[in-house]
């Protein structure tokens, strides 16, 4: 692609990164690359951006709608940026504004359900890990908090490992219910497990479903949509700490994609965030040494030992368990087929009493 003075411009104030500037129009529009540099950073009525780009007035409300739907601009209502605005407030207003987004916005959308796969792959690869080290970098300081103060609530999205009940708990409390695509494994693409797999509830659903990304489900749909992730081997991150705060939803995870866990590595933030709270324990004279485990354990905390242990007139590898391994996700309890996995929480008070 001819890199012209304006599409330059577009490049510095969208803050794209140098490994996807030359495939600007794989995810702009021309119009879209107008509005971002018509705005020049600036915070816009739809009045404001219709002069700017000589649209009526009906046409520029439209056209921002479509923007907002592909993360090229944020709202702003009276001041206060939202997620999503209710029904009662008209998009003509002159209380909501624009708020120009950046490409780090742009990407959910592009890996999610747009052109991500037109890119060449090594551009792909350049590009989550720049995406990657972006959102470390974003959550670093609430991560140090959690250092600090483990309790204390912390408005974040994926601060601990969920269990399976746990998880459907927040299903059952929830009364909007959405299902969209993991960003995390639309980018990396580090396996194929489920890919329509994270759960967004209330005012995450209500977010997510105004901004045009995924479904709308039922309560009974998203409860089976959760045990499949946790067949498919997934585990469930999201917050405790909803009781008093209202729910957003949590992410069905692995370790190959997942920006939260990999994000750990780099914030050296192992245990901490996202924060452990059981640990499993086996019932030695009930295990079979059937293995799931050991095919389920993302860490390796159930593995095989080297010896062998007979069973029913068979002999079987031998499973062993290293508890120092373990991260609490209870994927071992959820495929043992004979019960003998429980999960044993490390501290006494639940986090949703804070």
């Amino acid at each position: 692609m001819e890199m012209t003075n304006q599409i330059q411009q577009f490049i510095d104030l969208f803050e794209i990164p140098p490994a996807i500037a030359p495939y600007v129009t794989v995810f702009a529009e021309p119009e879209e690359i107008d509005l971002i540099i018509a705005m020049a950073g600036r915070t816009l009525s739809v009045g404001e951006v219709a002069d700017l780009l000589k649209l009526p007035a009906d046409q520029a409300a439209a056209f921002l709608e479509r923007a907002y739907r592909r993360h090229f601009v944020h709202r702003e209502v009276a001041g206060r940026k939202v997620g999503y605005i209710f029904d009662h407030v008209d998009a003509t207003d002159k209380a909501v504004r624009y708020i120009p987004a950046r490409f780090y916005d742009r990407l959910d959308e592009l890996t999610m359900y747009g052109d991500w796969d037109a890119l060449p792959i090594e551009v792909r690869e350049e590009v989550t890990d720049w995406w990657l080290q972006e959102y470390a970098d974003k959550i670093a300081p609430v991560v140090e908090k959690i250092r600090q103060d483990p309790d204390a609530y912390q408005k974040i999205k994926q601060k601990d490992f969920l269990l399976l009940d746990e998880a459907l708990a927040q299903v059952e409390a929830a009364e909007v219910h959405a299902v969209v695509n993991c960003d995390c494994r639309s980018s990396t693409q580090g396996c194929s497990r489920m890919v329509e797999a994270c759960i967004r509830l209330d005012d995450g659903a209500r977010y997510t479903l105004e901004r045009g990304l995924g479904r709308q489900v039922t309560k009974e749909e998203c409860k089976q949509i959760v045990l499949a992730t946790d067949r498919d081997g997934l585990m469930h991150i999201g917050t405790r700490q909803w009781h008093g705060h209202g729910l957003f939803g949590f992410c069905n995870c692995c370790t190959c994609c997942c920006f939260p866990l990999r994000a750990s590595v780099l914030l050296d933030s192992d245990h901490v965030y996202p924060r452990v709270h059981y640990q499993a324990r086996r019932d030695e004279t009930a295990c079979t040494h059937c293995g799931r485990c050991v095919k389920r354990c993302p860490y390796g905390a159930f593995y095989h030992d080297g010896g062998t242990i007979l069973m029913k007139g068979k002999r079987r590898k031998a499973v062993a368990f290293d508890p120092a391994k373990c991260y609490g996700c209870g994927l071992c309890r959820t495929g043992c087929p004979v019960g003998c996995v429980a999960m044993h929480p490390l501290r006494e008070i639940p986090d949703d009493h804070h």
